[in-house]
């Protein structure tokens, strides 16, 4: 049984349709002149909205996010305690089922390298408080492994309007937690303020110093008509490529998230998959393993096929035609790759929180006695 202070936690224990192999980044209704009327709009409803939370913010979550505003990231374990609490003061008191029982949190942490993490955007209110979530849980791992003064920092990249449209002090309590802002425009993103961005990341993340997390879908999640594969921009593909010119290996461990709505709105679920590993070997080759695709019933059966075919193989070549890929061209293989695992996270999550909701015992008291059967996380650990 797994309990920590103030939290208790929970364990987890159709066919895929056929999917283009690329990315409509016009598809949606999203164009370059609809980007910028919305892009104009939700900055003002964001500047509005922090507005009117500072203003109504009770004096202890005021105290709580100056004080995290203060915060220093470093590895140190003082640090690393703070990020646990930090993790659980944004985490919004989720419960959620998740399965840990994997252990692939504690296979990352006890491996101590970079990883990059991606979670599927399904729901921008909610997101952030269960990506809080899955920091709660990988610091924890983290502590377990032993790893107090040697884990990588949190880097969370998200749309530099979320951090601009925040007063100073709130700004600084985002970044004091890792989070990075970019130009997440399709049409105009301007590419100085992302290779600033970008460029401390990624010498980070070759060092082993950073784990980074990032929604692949950015902007593109608000078209919900297209699926996920379609929505999957390129951009970590284009980083993990990049990376690999450098570092011989990458690792990737997709998450998907999904919510309860309505009557079910208490109950959400995370889905935390196999890790892909990409690498380069001396021929120039880049292999990946497979990750979920062998083992899940929604994979796409193309994915399937070709794994099955090097079954035996830990490190696949990533081919075309049978024919090696040149480094420079393994982008739209890698985004695909990641996107086909990001989506089986999130049907298995979406599975996992229609068959689990009606089974949840909803008192505290008799989930300690569950086992390792729902996390619930308890929100502030702030003192009134």
């Amino acid at each position: 049984m797994y309990i920590a202070p103030n939290y208790k936690y929970s364990i987890n224990t159709y066919n895929a349709p056929k999917r283009t192999s690329e990315p409509h980044f016009c598809g949606g209704g999203i164009n370059a002149v609809s980007e910028t009327g919305m892009r104009g709009v939700e900055y003002s409803f964001r500047v509005i909205g922090n507005r009117i939370s500072d203003f109504f913010a009770k004096p202890y979550i005021k105290n709580a996010i100056g004080f995290i505003s203060g915060v220093k990231p470093e590895q140190t374990e003082k640090y690393l305690v703070l990020l646990d609490e930090i993790s659980r003061f944004y985490s919004s008191a989720k419960k959620f089922h998740v399965n840990i029982q994997d252990k692939i949190l504690e296979r990352v942490a006890a491996g101590g390298k970079s990883t990059i993490f991606i979670m599927n955007h399904s729901n921008q209110g909610q997101d952030p408080s269960m990506l809080a979530c899955l920091n709660t849980l990988l610091t924890d791992a983290y502590i377990k492994a032993g790893k107090k003064e040697d884990f990588p920092l949190p880097k969370i990249i998200l749309n530099q309007d979320i951090l601009k449209t925040m007063n100073p002090v709130k700004r600084k309590a985002f970044e004091a937690f890792g989070a990075v802002g970019i130009d997440a425009n399709l049409f105009s993103a301007d590419k100085s303020v992302n290779a600033r961005a970008f460029f401390p990341l990624i010498k980070g993340f070759i060092k082993d110093k950073c784990n980074i997390f990032i929604f692949p879908e950015g902007k593109m999640a608000i078209s919900q008509t297209l699926d996920l594969n379609e929505r999957f921009q390129s951009g970590v593909a284009e980083m993990v490529s990049k990376i690999l010119g450098i570092k011989k290996e990458v690792t990737v461990v997709p998450v998907g998230f999904s919510y309860g709505k309505g009557a079910d709105k208490e109950f959400n679920a995370m889905h935390i998959g196999e890790p892909v590993t990409f690498k380069r070997t001396d021929e120039g080759h880049t292999t990946v393993t497979a990750g979920l695709i062998p083992k899940s019933e929604f994979a796409d059966e193309a994915f399937v096929k070709f794994f099955r075919e090097h079954e035996g193989e830990e490190d696949v070549v990533m081919t075309h035609e049978k024919v090696p890929i040149k480094p420079e061209d393994t982008v739209k293989f890698i985004r695909r790759l990641l996107s086909e695992n990001l989506e089986i996270c999130t049907k298995e999550a979406d599975k996992k929180f229609k068959i689990e909701r009606n089974n949840v015992c909803e008192d505290i008291e008799k989930l300690k006695l569950a086992g390792d059967q729902w996390k619930y996380f308890e929100g502030l650990y702030v003192k009134k």
